[in-house]
């Protein structure tokens, strides 16, 4: 169903879905697993039997994939660094603010990052001071996001997996007018609420 989007959640495991037009849809899967660890039996066999019972069109999706499309990937968290910037050397994106993927927010944020340290330059000629003033402005923005989003991924793979299953299944008693708020919330304060000459003064 080329409309169908959604994501799932169960005992330790994660999958989400989305299609990409009418005859492609990318999806992931994940679980806690050792780091640098491996299916014996391939990905796709291991994914297949895991994920034999869950709803449609999970199982589907799984049996679809040509497993040479199949990609695994190892996360992990990474401390924010103190210092986004030193003299005219200055980083951004996942270098800044490296987030877990449950919130949907890392390359927006990085896109957020560009809009604006644009508008830090543009108040400020001296870089390093232009920089300075960066980091002190979107640290406020991007900490709640990479903490909210850190906990999402926590509490769907909490260990043992009976009790990430019951986390997932109090989140149906969450009114989805509450979760969509904000969700919207997030989205909404956007990079174009841009900062002023007080904000580049520090």
């Amino acid at each position: 169903d080329p409309v169908l989007a959604g994501e799932t959640m169960g005992s330790g495991t994660e999958v989400g879905h989305v299609p990409l037009g009418p005859d492609h849809t990318y999806w992931f899967a994940t679980e806690r697993a050792p780091e640098g660890s491996s299916a014996p039996g391939g990905d796709k066999a291991y994914l297949a039997t895991k994920l034999a019972g869950w709803a449609a069109p999970i199982p589907e999706l799984i049996a679809a994939t040509d497993p040479a499309n199949l990609l695994r990937n190892d996360l992990f968290d990474r401390a924010q660094p103190k210092h986004w910037s030193r003299g005219p050397a200055v980083i951004v994106g996942d270098a800044a603010h490296p987030m877990r993927p449950h919130l949907g927010q890392g390359g927006c944020q990085g896109l957020e990052d560009a809009a604006i340290l644009a508008r830090f330059i543009e108040l400020t000629p001296d870089l390093p001071a232009a920089f300075a003033a960066f980091g002190r402005f979107r640290r406020r923005r991007v900490r709640p996001l990479v903490w909210e989003s850190a906990t999402i991924g926590r509490i769907v793979n909490l260990r043992p997996s009976f009790l990430s299953g019951a986390a997932s299944r109090a989140t149906a008693l969450i009114p989805e007018r509450a979760v969509t708020s904000h969700l919207s919330s997030i989205a909404g304060r956007s990079a174009f609420i841009l900062p002023g000459f007080t904000d580049a003064a520090g």
